[in-house]
């Protein structure tokens, strides 16, 4: 990235995103791929009317894009609505329609997205090459295809599930095909509260369990684990689920049977922190 040209980004915001540095550890992961970002509280005059100085920014600044980080509390902010109307506007009047409008997604789902950023290009901020998804779409290509190998089952965490302030769930479901038995491995001492399966997508979680389990788990990569699992069959839409409060733990582990007595098949999703 060294010798690529420095994109400058606008973002919008909620303040509220950046209370404990949130905000601030983004703009310091885009340097790394020599994207520089500029926001109300560097760029902004106090005093002089904000909508005057945004538009100035739209039209004369030398922006390559501009980006929304989607959270639930800035979905929520008449301020962010009101930056990100008048900011499609403006810059589809000046600039074209081909000027990069981007999302950041944290903790929200596409259907939760205002209309105007259902059509347009939105990076989830749980995806590892996030920074080099923006750059790409500031520099008008398609992200370079990962070179990392994807797993066979995918993955998704949550920090509010289901709207339960706190409560913190892990989703896992195979790409294709269907499993049974499963069984999730967390390091010893993860609160966990409920294991079991439902709905892909954040489903509620079923009171009913085939042959559930709970014990110790395998050591995985010098970490104990403690086992928890169940042989409800599990597809594309059907996800197992394990619940917990407090810290991420550094990952979370699928083990499925295998066909020879005693050999167990793992997969390791290392977990992002909130």
């Amino acid at each position: 990235m060294a010798n690529e040209p420095t994109r400058r980004l606008w973002f919008t915001y909620a303040w509220s995103d950046d209370a404990e540095g949130d905000f601030s550890y983004l703009v310091q992961e885009l340097k790394r791929v020599n994207v520089a970002a500029t926001y109300d509280r560097i760029a902004l005059v106090p005093g002089r009317s904000v909508w005057d100085q945004i538009g100035e920014r739209i039209t004369k600044d030398p922006l390559d894009g501009w980006a929304y980080l989607l959270t639930p509390r800035s979905l929520q902010s008449d301020r962010c609505r009101e930056e990100l109307d008048y900011a499609l506007n403006r810059a589809l009047d000046t600039r074209g329609r081909g000027f990069p409008l981007i999302g950041l997604l944290h903790d929200v789902q596409i259907d939760d997205l205002p209309p105007s950023l259902k059509v347009r290009l939105c990076v989830n901020l749980a995806d590892p090459e996030w920074k080099n998804q923006v750059r790409a779409g500031l520099d008008g290509k398609a992200p370079a295809a990962p070179a990392d190998k994807k797993l066979k089952f995918t993955f998704r965490q949550y920090e509010n599930f289901r709207g339960t302030n706190g409560l913190k769930a892990i989703e896992a479901r195979p790409r294709f095909g269907e499993i049974t038995p499963w069984r999730f491995l967390v390091p010893i001492g993860t609160p966990i509260e409920r294991c079991g399966h439902g709905a892909a997508g954040g489903g509620e979680i079923s009171t009913i369990h085939s042959d559930y389990e709970d014990g110790p788990g395998l050591e995985l990569r010098g970490v104990k684990t403690q086992m928890r699992g169940a042989s409800d069959r599990l597809s594309a839409s059907v996800s197992a689920y394990v619940t917990f409060r407090g810290p991420w733990p550094p990952f979370v582990a699928l083990q499925l049977n295998t066909q020879e007595p005693g050999l167990f098949y793992v997969e390791i999703f290392f977990l992002h922190a909130a």
